[in-house]
Order: C-alpha cells, then structure tokens, then sequence
C-alpha cells in the first residue's frame, strides 16, 4: 500500500461524522444500523461502519481508508463496509466532493421504492410534473425551504453493489459538469454529497423536501381524478 496523506483535522472529522449520523437517526432516516456517512480527510476517506446503531454512533465506529481499494489504514481497528465501494465511486468521479450521506429519509424511499417495483424508471422528477425542472437550486443545498423542483438519476441496480458502483461512476464520467448533487438509489434512498458534510447534509434535507412534495402534489392529482364530476 502507498503513503496516504492525511488531513490534520481527520480525528474532529470522526466526531462531527458520529454527530451527524446519531442526529439523521433521531430523524429516522438512518433506522437501526442501516446507512453510511464519509468524508475525505486528505487523501484517505474516514467511513461508518457496519453493525453499529446510529444513534449510539462515536468516533470509534469510524475507520480510516485508503482510496484505491478502500482497505483500513494501519493502526485502524475496525473493517470498512462492503458500501464503502459506492463512496469511493462518488470521490473518485467527483474532485470537489468532500462528504457522502447514504440513508433512507422516508419521502424519497419511498419514491426509490417505487422506482425499483416499476423497473422502467431512470430518473425521477422532485417537486411537482407541472413545473420546470432544474438542478441548480439544488446545487447549494443551503435553504432546503425554498425547495425547487430537479431531475435525479435513479440506479437501479440495488442491491449489486459491484453494479451499483459501476452505474454510478459511468454516469459520473458521462456527466462531468454536470453530475447532480444526489442519486436515488432503487429499493433503499438516496446517496447526497456535497464539498463538505454540512452542504451534503443541507443537500440530502432539500432533497427529501422535493419528495415530499412530489408525494404531496401526487396525492392531491389522485384526490382530484377521484372526486365526483358535477352535472351540469
């Protein structure tokens, strides 16, 4: 294995991913032990583990790994999780991304859910059909209430994981400038990533905010295609 560099604020950084991940447990969108948090820390990448409740997560439920193959640093004690390959997609075909969120916030699982049980769709629209879609709203992710409606891919290929990562670093390469700042993973939720964990944070809140109004709006077009037609 090379010398890997590592950031000098890499052990604040297990913290602030433990914090981050106990607090989206108390949300519900990382039930039980399900869901990951990453985030690069020079040039290695500090990953939760697997087997652990999220709201009893601490900084010894995060390993430190290498980029490449993704194998722990020496000195590190626990083994990174077999979704560490999803991850290492994103910070391979995305320089600027500093901090993945994997989970499973209810509105946009269940769109995913949706999706996977179709089997024919590939991206999906958050915020309402009847208006214009954008992602560059979402880009920021800095005021998840002024949600606006955007396209995201869906990868359809959960749970192969060896697929799923290859789905995603295609659609990375193909989509260079222009990749989307999430993916809806079919059958599970929603991979967000930002430069950091606050804006990925920040992103994977706009983005469960979409879905549900999305759900919101296709409630109402239900309610309203079932409702009795007057007589004139």
């Amino acid at each position: 294995m090379e010398p890997v560099i590592i950031s000098a604020g890499s052990e604040l950084l297990r913290e602030n991913l433990a914090a981050a991940g106990r607090d989206l447990h108390r949300r519900g969108w990382l039930p039980g032990a399900s869901g990951h948090l990453s985030a690069r820390s020079g040039e290695a990448v500090l990953l939760t583990v697997d087997g652990v409740d999220r709201g009893a997560l601490t900084r010894d439920d995060i390993v430190l790994i290498e980029p490449g193959e993704g194998l722990p640093l020496l000195g590190e004690v626990e083994w990174p999780p077999a979704d560490a390959c999803l991850h290492l997609a994103l910070y391979r075909g995305l320089p600027d991304c500093g901090a993945v969120i994997q989970a499973a916030p209810p509105h946009t699982t269940e769109l995913s859910t949706a999706a996977h049980t179709t089997g024919a769709i590939d991206q999906v629209t958050l915020g309402g059909p009847e208006l214009e879609t954008t992602t560059d709203e979402l880009g920021t992710g800095d005021d998840p209430d002024s949600a606006t409606p955007a396209t995201l891919p869906i990868v359809t290929t959960w749970p192969d994981l060896p697929h799923t990562t290859e789905v995603i670093a295609d659609h990375l390469a193909r989509h260079p400038q222009g990749a989307p700042p999430a993916l809806l993973i079919a059958g599970y939720g929603v991979l967000a990533w930002g430069r950091d964990l606050e804006t990925a944070r920040a992103r994977l809140t706009h983005v469960e905010e979409l879905g549900r109004l999305t759900r919101l709006t296709a409630t109402r077009e239900a309610d309203t295609a079932d409702a009795p037609q007057g007589v004139c």
